[in-house]
């Protein structure tokens, strides 16, 4: 059965505090497989049972196992009794990991099958521990039996709400090889709804995980460096993978699972001795708290320039502009490493976690909590646009009073800026009132560094001098808009054609994002313009200006 084959799920909630039941390898003095994922569990107050497929002394990497790995017969008589208990209609989820043999893959999935019919919203997380290596959907990386790993894809990999494999399973699942994030999220879409694909392109010693939930647009997570002396002790995926399953058992979206399970994992690896082939578990490093921390950027934002000479890793600068569904992004390398790229992201965290080191969007920051002294609307930085775009300053409009956004509609949001002394809330800004609510809640003095407010309609005074002629929605305005793009160097095939559905992301959204790019790479290189040149502050200390 193919994703695409596979029935729909019935919406119906499996128990909220059932256990998970757990399908994997047991190992007495080794911290991985399920043996791990029991643990990691159980940290954060998640019941579990146990279905074991081996039972060893240690891990194959530290010497003989000892133990063995549990007959056919056995382990589905194992199964055959653990279902009698009742188990698979109380459980949350089922969490899957090392398979000894095909035959132990068709026994773990005819017990999901008749789980779900007991218990049809059941959560089933696959962990297709296949092997290793050059994603080049090859053989040569697999560490179990060729036989085996088939019955996993086959088996198992259908039966899944969420799989979480490396590169290379994900190569070689889907039988393609993956040379970028686009050649992983198309493989990624056609095995599983949702996907966590960890060691996705990132430095040696970091964490890549990219995140793909239903149609929703990618995301791609990097953390901070990891410390753990050049290799990967034992057990990481394990860790990733059972962190990420209890964080969305206690209600985070897969995106904020992933980033759960990343933080854990760089948590653990902080208290890991460099170079060692175990992880450093302990109850505590199990329950401390563990914090999400995006790669920092590489360079001083003040130095950054195009093609730097000697660079051997990408420096991105990002773009965005609120759309429908959430951010039209298009990112450039500053060191010229890696190609223009486009993306949406649901969130503007998501698009801090990139790690892109100059953000341009165009969505006010800081909040004025009164109007002017001259009782004029507006902050100091869109008057300044407004004069700046003469014929076009229409397209400047002023951010709300900040007490305007306590009112849940617009009719309460109008009545709350007026009381505040100021004018009344207009629809088209009651409508970007959740874009700039989600910034304002992000934004802290430490990040000014790296995000920066700015409009379209400025960078194109800025480049050329001059407004622009024509208005964004006409056909005149896009090309008008489309051949400063090229210009500098973002070529017309990321816009055209448009690479999103309408309903996420209209055309002239993207086409923002990328104005919003050049003044990302304008600031980086220390040429950019200031609205106004002094910028006020709001009283929540963040700077209110319009970069150009």
């Amino acid at each position: 059965m193919t994703r695409a084959s596979r029935p729909p799920q019935p919406a119906t909630a499996a128990p909220a505090d059932g256990p998970v039941i757990v399908i994997s390898s047991q190992l007495a003095g080794s911290a991985v497989g399920g043996t791990l994922g029991v643990r990691v569990l159980h940290a954060a107050g998640i019941e579990t049972c146990l279905a074991p497929t081996v039972c060893f002394g240690r891990h194959p990497g530290l010497g003989p196992t000892g133990g063995a790995a549990l007959a056919d017969a056995d382990f589905d008589s194992l199964l055959e009794a653990l279902a009698a208990t009742g188990a698979p209609g109380a459980a949350r989820a089922i969490l899957t990991g090392y398979m000894a043999s095909p035959g132990q893959a068709t026994a773990a999935a005819r017990f999901i099958q008749a789980a779900r019919k007991v218990n049809p919203g059941l959560l089933v997380m696959v962990d297709p521990i296949l092997g290793d290596g050059a994603a080049d959907a090859s053989d040569g990386g697999l560490y179990v039996p060729r036989a085996t790993a088939m019955g996993i894809a086959a088996r198992l990999v259908p039966l899944a709400d969420v799989i979480t494999p490396n590169l290379f399973e994900l190569a070689w699942l889907s039988r393609r090889a993956i040379q970028s994030a686009q050649d992983a999220e198309a493989a990624a879409r056609a095995l599983a709804p949702a996907s966590l694909v960890t060691s996705s392109p990132a430095a040696g010693d970091r964490l890549g995980v990219l995140v793909l939930d239903g149609a929703g647009p990618p995301l791609t997570l990097e953390t901070a460096r990891l410390g753990a002396g050049g290799r990967t002790p034992n057990g990481t995926g394990d860790l990733f993978a059972a962190s990420a399953l209890a964080a969305r058992l206690t209600g985070a979206s897969w995106a904020d699972a992933a980033r759960a399970g990343a933080a854990r994992v760089s948590h653990v690896l902080s208290r890991t001795p460099a170079g060692a082939a175990a992880l450093a578990i302990s109850q505590a490093a199990l329950t401390d708290p563990a914090a999400f921390a995006p790669a920092a950027p590489l360079i001083a934002p003040a130095t950054a320039a195009a093609g730097r000479t000697g660079a051997r890793r990408p420096a991105w600068a990002l773009g965005l502009d609120g759309c429908r569904g959430g951010w039209a992004g298009v990112m450039a390398d500053l060191n010229s490493i890696e190609p223009p790229r486009v993306a949406l992201f649901a969130r503007f965290a998501d698009a801090l976690d990139t790690g892109a080191q100059i953000i341009a969007v165009d969505m006010p920051i800081g909040l004025p909590e009164r109007p002017g002294p001259d009782g004029r609307g507006g902050r100091a930085c869109e008057q300044a646009a407004r004069t700046m775009l003469g014929a076009r300053r229409s397209s400047i409009f002023p951010a709300p009073l900040r007490a305007a956004f306590e009112g849940r509609t617009r009719a309460e949001a109008d009545a709350l800026s007026r009381a505040a002394g100021g004018a009344g809330v207009a629809a088209q800004s009651f409508a970007l009132f959740a874009k700039i609510r989600e910034i304002d809640a992000a934004m802290t003095g430490m990040l000014e560094g790296c995000v920066f407010e700015t409009h379209p309609e400025t960078i194109i005074a800025a480049l050329t001098g001059a407004p622009a002629l024509h208005g964004k929605k006409t056909p005149e305005g896009r090309a008008e808009r489309l051949a400063l793009l090229a210009a500098s160097g973002l070529a017309p095939d990321l816009f055209e054609p448009h690479p999103f559905s309408r309903s996420l992301a209209a055309p002239d959204d993207l086409i923002d994002a990328g104005l919003c790019l050049l003044t990302a790479r304008r600031i980086a290189a220390g040429s950019a313009v200031c609205l106004p040149q002094d910028p006020p502050r709001d009283a929540r200390g963040l700077r209110m200006a319009i970069w150009a």
